[in-house]
């Protein structure tokens, strides 16, 4: 069983979008996946009671994330993602430690940039992969991308070769209880989050199953 957490100190990310798109993704791809929601906003718990297919989400504590990652192992899960909520502390750094990988979700601003250390910090100190993932950026920024990765070169993180970028698939899709691949299968929006589901899958593809 492969685990990814979502993790960013700072509110307005793209956490909980990040971690809907995925798992979707996953489950697409015919893996047995979950959501695991750490944040006490549950919000990734809410959009999948929406719905009536898979991925199934459960919203608990920290204390429990152990017991019920074991439950899921158990029970033949292949995938899970943990997202987290925002100054999220020990939920982060519990995530942080049950994962094989760690994604940042960051908008390209001067206030998500400094604001990213403290996450990075909680990467570090699980001892733990973690990459930064671009996000609600402009499609075809590459200028705009390309001076967000010089500021971002002495925090000494990777960037994920694949971004979320602002597209109103993101944004309306899980309004009702879907993702972006469910509503457009053809489109942009689709083509990143099988993009970025591709790219993890090759990241945690060296990691013990």
């Amino acid at each position: 069983m492969k685990t990814v957490a979502i993790l960013s100190e700072k509110g307005g990310a793209g956490k909980t979008t990040l971690a809907v798109h995925l798992a979707t993704a996953a489950q697409i791809a015919g893996l047995a996946t979950a959501i695991i929601d750490l944040d006490p906003q549950a919000s990734a718990a809410d959009w999948a009671d929406s719905r009536d297919t898979p991925p199934e989400a459960v919203a608990i504590p920290p204390a429990r994330l152990d017991s019920v990652l074991d439950k899921l192992r158990g029970g033949g899960c292949s995938f899970v993602v943990i997202d987290t909520g925002r100054d999220s502390n020990n939920a982060g750094y519990t995530a942080a430690q049950a994962a094989d990988l760690i994604l940042v979700p960051c908008r390209v601003g001067r206030f998500d940039i400094r604001a990213l250390s403290r996450t990075l910090d909680l990467a570090k100190l699980a001892g733990k992969p973690a990459h930064l993932v671009f996000n609600d950026l402009a499609p075809n920024a590459n200028k705009m991308r390309a001076e967000a990765e010089d500021a971002l070169t002495p925090m000494g993180c990777p960037i994920a070769p694949v971004q979320l970028s602002h597209r109103a698939a993101f944004r309306d899709a899980p309004m009702s209880g879907q993702a972006a691949q469910e509503i457009e299968p053809d489109g942009a929006a689709a083509a990143e989050v099988a993009a970025l589901f591709a790219w993890v899958c090759d990241t945690l593809a060296p990691s013990n199953p």
